[in-house]
């Protein structure tokens, strides 16, 4: 006996015939078919569509250390500051951090984001509207919620929505966020990135500055000539660091792209809601037409 006899076939086509004609292909199925594209057709009309907005950017290049006034120690200094450095891992971290939102918030955006734009709002007077579960919680362990957005809800919206990602061994780096506002969202894209590139630089000038204040102290209380020395080319190479930096020449990325949104919104995936709503109708149409006909023997 061949391996098609074995497994029968034809017995198997003619079963599933069968429960086709019987349990799918019927009036009820038709019917649950026309009201999933109904059902469908409501859900698409009350869905709001999002569009996705990135822009690409590339870590800068460590810039070139100088020449021969930074020596020993303070050349030293540099080529290991450059070594350690994870520009994404901090570029990331300043895009996600309360700092951030704080700048942000001062510039505006929280009329832009919680008020649709309306600067005739107060930004620290935008009512903030909680859920019934939050009012519920609070009122069961008795706490207040607070009455207005803050920076602290900016600060959460950027964690929500700003997604940075970085390709596995490349160099180019994609911030992204869903919006429903296009321009909006090119908007703070390129504002958020700007503010997260110049924080760092910053930083970083404050840093060098209070490093060289001290620096200058040590050296009026050194009495050794080959540490004075070593004391003095850190303050050169944190002066060169300073002159790097104190332009408008970004410090972390630079844009490949700038911010752009896709031409259409990739969510809601109108297909695949009519799709998938038309798989479930007809399960629950064969569903309820196998209970009808084995009802009895099913219990």
């Amino acid at each position: 006996m061949s391996f098609l006899q074995q497994i029968a076939i034809k017995e198997k086509i003619d079963l599933a015939s069968s429960f086709f004609y019987e349990y799918v292909w019927v009036k009820s199925s038709l019917y649950l078919v026309g009201i999933s594209l109904i059902f469908s057709l409501i859900i698409v009309q009350f869905s709001i569509p999002e569009f996705y907005a990135s822009a690409t950017l590339r870590e800068t290049q460590p810039q070139s250390q100088g020449g021969g006034a930074l020596s020993g120690a303070g050349s030293s200094l540099l080529k290991l500051t450059a070594s350690d450095s994870e520009s994404f891992l901090e570029f990331s971290s300043n895009l996600h951090s309360y700092v951030i939102a704080q700048r942000m918030w001062e510039k505006g955006w929280g009329s832009e984001i919680f008020a649709a734009g309306n600067l005739e709002i107060d930004q620290n007077k935008i009512i903030k509207k909680h859920k019934i579960s939050e009012k519920i919680g609070a009122f069961l362990l008795g706490y207040d919620l607070y009455n207005y957005y803050s920076a602290h809800d900016l600060h959460q919206f950027f964690k929500d929505n700003i997604v940075a990602a970085k390709e596995i061994k490349g160099t180019n780096i994609t911030v992204s966020i869903m919006s429903q506002d296009q321009e909006l969202a090119l908007k703070l894209l390129n504002d958020l990135i700007l503010e997260a590139d110049q924080y760092a630089k910053e930083y970083l000038i404050l840093k060098s500055n209070s490093i060289i204040e001290g620096t200058y102290r040590q050296i009026a209380v050194s009495k050794n000539p080959s540490i004075t020395a070593s004391l003095a080319s850190t303050i050169n190479s944190e002066y060169f660091k300073i002159a790097t930096m104190d332009n408008d020449l970004p410090y972390h990325i630079y844009f490949i792209d700038p911010p752009h949104s896709s031409e259409y919104p990739v969510s809601p995936k109108v297909s695949a809601i009519f799709f998938s709503n038309i798989i479930i109708f007809l399960f629950l149409s064969i569903f309820f037409n196998f209970f009808q006909k084995n009802k009895e023997d099913l219990w």
